[in-house]
């Protein structure tokens, strides 16, 4: 009897979690669009303003094209709104176009906008329909406008097809297909058989042409 009790009150629970996990997020049009977040999980603790899972968690947004896998997870609400995701432990994230594994991560539901902690994230160049693959110590994302900009102590690493290139920061805007890179610039491309360092440089991610400043260049001549 008690194990029937159990069952049905997580049941239950599960029901009015994946119901009311309900946002509010204004389009281009400035009409409302309704979102919701679907969550099933071992453990749940709901309160007015947050809402905390543990075990094994599974998040769909079908709205937004996101799943997530993790182990522990807080949902927070702001005003009346189901409004931020925080992960605070290893997280498997796939969106539209892309995926990445991470260390911790935060996601705003209204904007389609995050943060993650210690990543290896790898998107898929509609330029080129290549992938890029970034492993990153912070990065921001916007997927509305797919953008994506990090930073790492020692260099941020970035592969795309044959190149490989190192730097403290970058900025890559998936629609404009173009990789920017800041601080400390490494460049290896060998199919035009250059290596180069740089204070800065771009990489139009289409063509896969290069410009730079500060540079200092090694051809390779067979």
């Amino acid at each position: 009897m008690r194990s029937f009790l159990k069952l049905t009150t997580i049941f239950i629970i599960f029901i009015v979690v994946t119901m009311v996990l309900t946002s509010q997020t204004v389009t281009t049009t400035s009409q409302k669009k309704s979102k919701t977040v679907r969550v099933s999980a071992d453990y749940v603790e709901p309160k007015k303003d947050v809402i905390y899972f543990r075990g094994k968690i599974i998040v769909t947004i079908e709205e937004d094209k996101v799943n997530l896998k993790t182990s522990e997870m807080y949902v927070r609400k702001s005003g009346d709104k189901w409004k931020s995701i925080e992960i605070p432990v290893k997280v498997e994230f796939t969106f539209d176009g892309g995926s990445a594994i991470a260390e911790k991560m935060t996601y705003d539901i209204d904007n389609k906008t995050g943060n993650l902690t210690n990543s290896t994230v790898t998107i898929t160049d509609t330029k080129s329909n290549e992938k890029i693959t970034v492993i990153s110590e912070t990065l921001s994302f916007d997927l509305t406008n797919d953008k994506y900009s990090g930073s790492k102590k020692g260099g941020v690493t970035i592969t795309k097809g044959d190149i490989t290139a190192v730097a403290d920061r970058f900025d890559y805007d998936k629609k404009v297909g173009q990789l920017s890179l800041y601080g400390s610039v490494i460049i290896n491309d060998p199919q035009k058989g250059i290596k180069m360092t740089a204070s800065d440089a771009v990489i139009n991610t289409e063509t896969n042409d290069m410009k730079a400043n500060n540079v200092s260049i090694e051809l390779k001549v067979d």
